[in-house]
């Protein structure tokens, strides 16, 4: 996962180069504000999924107004993105139960570089793309 801001915008893949394209997903943020850290919910079109490897541009500007929203007033706090909610894999039977209520917990499928790469530290994604662009331009030269 990596935020549009860190990456200079949401058109092209920040690992491979290839065109990322809005989905519609369900997310799990935490946002936190007077070191109480709070789960919202969102679901949302801000999200840039590459079609040739696994990598997600989020919206920075989009989720900045839900963590906005979430906390009901005009500054966000700190907020991250968790992953994605896998809305297949709640059972029929439980499909009533608010999620996160006792026995229908979130099945959460969490971004796989959330610990790897903290937040804002992204020059290395940067670095990767403005190196493959090099790359291309002296192919074709």
């Amino acid at each position: 996962m990596f935020w549009s801001k860190d990456v200079g915008g949401k058109s092209d893949c920040p690992e491979c180069g290839a065109r990322l394209e809005s989905e519609h997903h369900t997310y799990v943020m935490a946002i936190r504000e007077d070191g109480d850290i709070q789960p919202f919910v969102v679901g949302n079109d801000a999200g840039y999924f590459c079609a040739e490897c696994p990598v997600v541009v989020l919206d920075y500007e989009a989720f900045t107004k839900f963590a906005i929203f979430g906390l009901g007033r005009k500054s966000h706090g700190q907020f991250t993105v968790l992953g994605l909610v896998d809305l297949s894999a709640i059972p029929e039977e439980k499909s009533g139960i608010p999620l996160g209520e006792d026995g229908n917990p979130i099945p959460l499928v969490q971004f796989a570089n959330l610990q790897r790469h903290p937040a804002g530290d992204r020059s290395r994604a940067r670095s990767r793309k403005n190196q493959k662009r090099s790359r291309q331009k002296r192919k074709r030269k």
